[in-house]
């Protein structure tokens, strides 16, 4: 860790492994690393580390800011990919987040993401095939929290999450994919393959409610998502529309903006798979976080409509995508 003394004395009481405090810039620069060693720094030294700079290892940063200061790092750090709050560092869950992140960060092979659901969450696992599902299937998603005690305002934050995420499965990460040549209207039903649905599970438990979803394209990239959040991160309300996924982003930048993590997993050209939880609300200001990963997939995977002549489909025409 090298970070300042009140954030250093918080991550200790919250740390689920040994740590070691380095004070300067040369003890950190020197510090042994390997692929099991997580460093934590912090808004004083972060600045210090530099900007085109890689490191061994994975690194954390404490934000003791806003998520818009956090989010206007990203591309300058082209390495950063893990962001925590101050306040999050107080927050019950704290100690199983933190956890949860630094083995995934350790653990060989592509994150999974379900782990971080643990034991002790009740829900519900479910694939989508078809866009005009959708709106059931959250119908079905705020019952089932709702039923479990989850307070209203929660269950309408995850519910709108999933919506947005629903949304982007169905409706950009094709077009991102190449199998759509431009964005079509959320109007349209998009279908998928049994074997490629979209993958959907929410639950909770006493403090946290969750929703996850994956789907099958794996065309989300750093570069457009850290894009995206800058743009919609604006405090002016000057918010643009990307014209080329027909929407501006800001519901993506809404999860950012309520939920108390949301972690991404993209396996290039196979899979991208987005976790948000919303934890119990706790004294002092709300706690963010959110973690990245990019992994290259094995193979590329490629995709086409079913119907060749169907490239710039009507208005009420069915897209059906296929794997080539």
């Amino acid at each position: 860790m090298w970070m300042s003394e009140p954030l250093t004395q918080a991550l200790r009481e919250c740390a689920p492994a040994e740590i070691t405090v380095v004070k300067t810039a040369r003890e950190f620069m020197e510090a042994r690393r390997d692929s099991s060693t997580v460093s934590f720094v912090d808004d004083t030294t972060l600045p210090l580390l530099g900007t085109g700079e890689t490191w061994p290892g994975h690194i954390i940063v404490v934000c003791d800011d806003s998520l818009q200061t956090a989010v206007s790092w990203l591309p300058t750090h082209p390495w950063l990919a893990h962001v925590v709050s101050s306040p999050m560092l107080q927050h019950p869950m704290a100690r199983e987040h933190l956890g949860n992140v630094m083995a995934t960060l350790t653990k060989e092979g592509a994150p999974r993401l379900l782990d971080w659901l643990g034991p002790t969450i009740a829900g519900r696992r479910i694939r989508l095939t078809h866009a005009s599902k959708r709106v059931e299937r959250l119908e079905r998603m705020s019952e089932y929290l709702d039923s479990k005690g989850i307070g209203t305002r929660t269950v309408q934050l995850l519910r709108d999450a999933a919506e947005e995420l629903l949304t982007n499965a169905f409706y950009d990460a094709p077009v991102a994919a190449g199998a759509l040549d431009h964005a079509i209207s959320r109007t349209q039903d998009v279908s998928l393959p049994d074997d490629s649905a979209c993958d959907m599970v929410y639950g909770c438990r006493d403090d946290l409610a969750v929703v996850r979803v994956r789907d099958p394209f794996g065309s989300l990239n750093r570069a457009r998502l850290v894009e995206t959040l800058l743009r919609c991160s604006r405090t002016d309300g000057k918010v643009e529309v990307d014209e080329t996924m027909g929407g501006a982003g800001l519901g993506l930048w809404r999860i950012f903006s309520v939920a108390s993590f949301a972690a991404i997993s993209v396996v290039n050209n196979r899979h991208t798979e987005f976790l948000v939880g919303i934890g119990k609300k706790a004294p002092g200001p709300r706690p963010f976080a959110f973690h990245m990963f990019w992994r290259e997939g094995a193979r590329r995977r490629f995709w086409k409509l079913q119907e060749e002549n169907s490239s710039r489909p009507s208005v009420n025409h069915s897209v059906t995508i296929v794997p080539k």
